[in-house]
């Protein structure tokens, strides 16, 4: 999986404490591959440090009260402490990566743990029951209206079981799984090559809109979207494009940066 285009202003946000968390594994697989942008960014941080500093050394008696007032609205939204966290675990992928470890366990855990539960669910999931050649679901296509209702009871709105055909999958059926607490609903899919695809729903909110998120988990591709009050994870050992166009069929919006 290539990396995803980091831009200036999403690393500058990553910084202040701004940047949605499911974009935070993209930042620290980017600093991983580009330390002198971890050490650009520290001297940044500190930089805001010092502003912050010297606005909440305001003279009340100095200044009149509104400008007080305005300094030290200023000092508090300055006051981010999260980025040195980042910072630090940024370098140690860093080095990991120097140490030729971009494939170890010990990488993949730095960045898996700011995936969301339920895409780790998912990819176990597909792991599970999408190597399952004997029994791989509980309903099968055939039982497809029975599906719906299922999913639809379980997780407190409607849920369609898409049909794939046109992107040349076909569905094999579903089962009821756990993410977090809450119940998931899982769809498996097969291409004309034997391969398989997971197509995972849960109404358990994730930080994220309509435009899919792709991130790696173990060998894994996994991309993960929000549509309405469902968040949709698809998994599978698949190219970034051809799972961009799947979920585009599902509904995703496709990533701003994706050439």
């Amino acid at each position: 999986m290539s990396l995803p285009e980091i831009r200036e202003a999403e690393l500058q946000a990553f910084v202040d404490g701004q940047l949605p968390q499911a974009r935070c594994t993209a930042v620290l697989a980017h600093l991983g591959h580009h330390p002198d942008d971890i050490q650009r960014l520290a001297e940044y941080a500190r930089h805001k440090d010092e502003l912050r500093r010297r606005l909440e050394a305001v003279d009340p008696a100095a200044d009149d009260p509104t400008t007080v007032e305005l300094k030290r609205t200023l000092a508090n939204r300055l006051t981010r402490p999260d980025y040195r966290r980042w910072l630090r675990q940024a370098a140690t992928v860093a080095l990991l990566l120097v140490a030729g470890w971009s494939g170890h366990d010990l990488y993949q855990r730095y960045l898996v743990n700011r995936i969301p539960e339920l895409v780790i669910k998912a990819a176990e999931a597909h792991e599970v029951f999408g190597a399952d050649r004997r029994r791989p679901v509980e309903l099968t296509a055939a039982s497809t209206a029975e599906m719906s209702a299922w999913f639809s009871s379980r997780l407190g709105q409607p849920v369609e079981v898409p049909i794939l055909a046109a992107m040349g999958l076909r569905l094999i059926g579903g089962r009821l799984l756990a993410a977090g607490g809450h119940p998931m609903a899982q769809l498996i899919y097969e291409d004309s090559g034997g391969h398989r695809l997971t197509l995972c729903l849960s109404s358990e909110p994730v930080e994220v809109g309509q435009e899919i998120e792709l991130v790696e988990v173990g060998d894994l591709t996994a991309g993960y979207w929000q549509d309405g009050d469902l968040t949709y994870a698809l998994v599978g050992e698949t190219p970034d494009a051809q799972l961009i166009a799947i979920a585009a069929e599902l509904g995703a919006q496709e990533p701003a940066n994706h050439l």
